[in-house]
């Protein structure tokens, strides 16, 4: 009997240790600690909070938008101990996910107190995260990804030009670009939920400018014809002065139809893309 006690004790001893254990392996996360390290502790998002919304990766996996019981947001890879921190986000959710080179990019729409737009760009390969913060606090940005899925526009409004940020290649470069044909920087909202245009196309040209048209001159006057001589001798002196005149013509039609000299040719247009600036990446591995 004493046998029997001991083995159902031990029993429940090992059941109680792998629960435990299965809890802490699921319930634990590492975040930054702000000063390169990291900080263990219980993953409450994990454990009690409530998850907002999962994602896929290039790779297969998923990551998912969790938020804890009090209020704070992070993102968190399966198979992942480590979690990515929205630290100052009041709200959050995922507004777009491309394949983008051999990474996936990920941008998480975020409101912080006094801001209503910000925007987390979080580049996924694997476990290694790299992670920029954007925005000017009032618009959603518009998204476009290159054709040949290698880079991406993120394009901020910007008076009468676009604040445009571009991930290619792991790097997150910002330029300040023309507008191009068809978009409208007063666009309210200049954005949808998706980060897609919204609003009506506008003119490539501001009505009353002419600035780009060519307008052709007005055609030369001709002077009247001189009447014709009644006699004879004067009809025949006005006409042989015309047949001159006629062969004259006739004979220097290249004075006529040569092209305009290639110095008058118009200055080529001003590049659309001013010098790009880089922005430093948080880099962030998961796996530590």
């Amino acid at each position: 009997m004493t046998t029997y006690k001991n083995f159902a004790s031990a029993h429940w001893r090992t059941l109680i240790a792998g629960v435990a254990a299965g809890v802490l392996l699921t319930g634990c996360a590492m975040t930054p600690n702000g000063r390169g390290g990291v900080l263990m502790g219980l993953d409450t998002a994990e454990l009690f909070g409530t998850p907002i919304s999962t994602f896929r990766l290039r790779d297969g996996t998923e990551g998912t938008l969790r938020k804890d019981p009090q209020g704070k947001y992070s993102i968190k890879l399966s198979q992942a101990f480590r979690v990515v921190p929205l630290a100052n986000a009041i709200t959050a959710r995922v507004a777009r996910v491309e394949n983008v080179g051999e990474r996936t990019v990920v941008i998480v729409e975020t409101q912080e107190r006094g801001c209503a737009y910000r925007y987390e760009v979080l580049a996924f390969q694997g476990t290694d995260v790299l992670q920029w913060t954007v925005g000017n606090c009032k618009d959603r940005p518009r998204v476009d990804v290159a054709a040949d899925g290698k880079s991406l526009n993120i394009d901020f409004p910007n008076y009468n030009r676009l604040s445009r940020m571009i991930y290619t290649e792991n790097r997150l470069l910002n330029a300040s670009v023309a507008v191009p044909p068809g978009v409208d920087t007063r666009a309210q909202p200049f954005a949808d939920d998706a980060l897609r245009g919204t609003g009506p196309a506008i003119a490539t040209m501001p009505a009353g400018n002419d600035s780009g048209r060519v307008i052709p001159a007005p055609p030369a006057p001709t002077s009247a014809p001189a009447p014709a001589a009644t006699s004879k001798t004067g009809s025949r002196a006005s006409a042989r002065p015309r047949r001159q005149d006629t062969a004259a013509k006739a004979a220097t039609p290249a004075a006529i139809s040569l092209p305009a000299p290639r110095a008058a040719a118009a200055a080529p247009a001003a590049p659309m893309i001013f010098q790009a600036e880089e922005i430093k990446p948080v880099v962030i591995d998961l796996r530590k």
